[in-house]
């Protein structure tokens, strides 16, 4: 569109999408579904390629293969486009994507770029993160300690893995060497039931990855037992019977206070609710089996449905006269029970996760052991092993040095849905782009793109919080 004079007149739409495509600066786009994005994507690798930039030294990450065949597609359909048009036609593409008049040398980089990213070893890099990942790690498998011959995990072939762990899992010989084991499993059948144990075991799958860290931590079932409880704030000494004994007495009504309010409601007129609570009090104070006399005090200080009980009435007019500090006294009373009660349930917490620790154990570990065995590495795996690689192993620096030659540029797409390990390796790749003068003069830079309300892949460990946490921290490296 033009006006009268003949310039053209940019939206205000397309004037923010050319500013995220300039190639000579690193950007973070959050925008919301429709607005263009992949487009700014496409056309910020055209002109990164128009600029210059090798093919093999762009890598664009992308969440899904179907995205990174959508953005080949795009790409190299407008490079094939450019070969067969005119130099006019040409000239106006490259001025409506670059924002300024075109020049005669960019109408023959612009031709020759279909041919150029077509016959550069190895291509465009427009992959999942996952797919980098395995490239990585086929090339450095010394570096990262794995089996150089290694092979992806594919769904099938981990269902059967599984299943076999599953076998291992449930034999008699293990139950027979692990009486543990087979006390997790009865406890997990009585809780759950059959179907709520099979959705338990399906989702140690789901979440092996957190476990394994879990793991490493612990070290062993009493490790991971003090871990829990520490989570859980629970003390070490602490047990069902030292909370049971911890009820009684009670701290704000000892039992000469209840006694003098039992014998003056009985006989005073509005001191009902009073007399009730002090003779339950006196009926659980009377009970010599410790059990028994909590059960009786949770029947006092809480509902039926089993929440606190409203007691603020219990101090009447007539009460509050004779005992002022009757209410103080009754919510203190009440308090010591509420956080026994809740101690209880967080001891039961703790019980099931060691019970569910001790099952993840012998199942994601005799799952990790058939993985090894036939050197399968899963999609985790392909992301956690690069990003050891890349910033923990001995040979990071010697990595790092081999792909710095190679990659100048990321652009990571869909990036809500990027998890905190794949941030990690993102990051090992990109954070020394902005680590001051390099060893090359060529402008280094990063690009991402996505939108936090769209994150949909939280179960497969996305925080798209986290998409908001890496632009400040960009932002803070390329500030300084």
């Amino acid at each position: 569109m033009t006006d009268e004079t003949g310039l053209a007149i940019i939206s205000d739409t397309t004037m923010r999408q050319n500013k995220a495509a300039t190639p000579t600066l690193s950007a973070w786009v959050s925008a919301n579904a429709g607005s263009g994005k992949t487009h700014v994507l496409a056309r910020r690798v055209i002109r990164l390629l128009l600029r210059g930039a090798r093919p093999s030294a762009i890598l664009c990450l992308t969440y899904t293969k179907a995205a990174s065949a959508e953005m080949s597609n795009r790409i190299f359909k407008t490079l094939g486009e450019w070969v067969r048009l005119d130099d006019a036609a040409l000239a106006e593409r490259i001025t409506e994507l670059e924002g300024r008049q075109a020049e005669p040398q960019q109408l023959v980089r612009a031709r020759r770029l279909f041919a150029t990213a077509l016959e550069t070893p190895g291509g465009l890099k427009i992959q999942t993160i996952h797919a980098f990942c395995e490239a990585v790690l086929h090339r450095f498998p010394l570096e990262a300690n794995i089996p150089g011959h290694f092979n992806v995990l594919d769904d099938q072939k981990a269902n059967e893995l599984l299943a076999e762990a599953r076998r291992h899992l449930m034999s008699v010989q293990s139950f027979e060497n692990d009486p543990e084991l087979a006390s997790a499993v009865t406890g997990a059948l009585d809780i759950g039931g059959e179907a709520g144990f099979e959705k338990l075991v399906s989702g140690l799958y789901a979440r092996r990855r957190e476990y394994l860290a879990f793991d490493a931590r612990a070290r062993s079932p009493a490790g991971a037992e003090a871990l829990i409880r520490t989570a859980l704030d629970l003390a070490p000494d602490e047990t069902e019977a030292s909370l049971v004994e911890r009820s009684w007495p009670l701290e704000a009504l000892p039992v000469d206070y209840v006694r003098a309010v039992y014998e003056f409601a009985e006989s005073a007129k509005s001191a009902t609710k009073a007399y009730n609570l002090a003779y339950g009090l006196l009926a659980a104070g009377s009970e010599a089996d410790p059990a028994e006399r909590l059960e009786l005090l949770k029947q006092v200080f809480f509902t039926k449905s089993g929440s606190p009980a409203r007691l603020g009435t219990v101090a009447s007019k007539t009460v509050s006269e004779r005992f002022p500090d009757l209410a103080d006294r009754v919510a203190a009373a009440q308090a010591q029970i509420v956080d026994i009660v809740d101690r209880q349930a967080r001891l039961k917490m703790l019980s099931a996760s060691t019970m569910v620790f001790h099952l993840a154990r012998r199942y994601l570990g005799e799952f990790e052991r058939l993985k090894t065995r036939q050197a399968l590495l899963d999609y985790d795996d392909l992301i956690g092993a690069t990003e050891a690689l890349l910033s923990k192993s001995g040979a990071s620096a010697w990595v790092h040095y081999k792909l710095d030659q190679g990659i100048d540029h990321v652009l990571v797409d869909e990036a809500q849905d990027t998890a905190p390990l794949q941030w990690n390796v993102i990051a090992a790749l990109s954070d020394e782009f902005f680590a001051g003068e390099g060893a090359r003069p060529a402008t280094r830079t990063l690009f991402a793109v996505g939108d936090e309300k769209q994150s949909i892949y939280s179960f497969q460990g996305a925080r798209p919080e986290r998409f908001a946490e890496e632009r400040a921290r960009i932002a803070k490296l390329a500030r300084a």
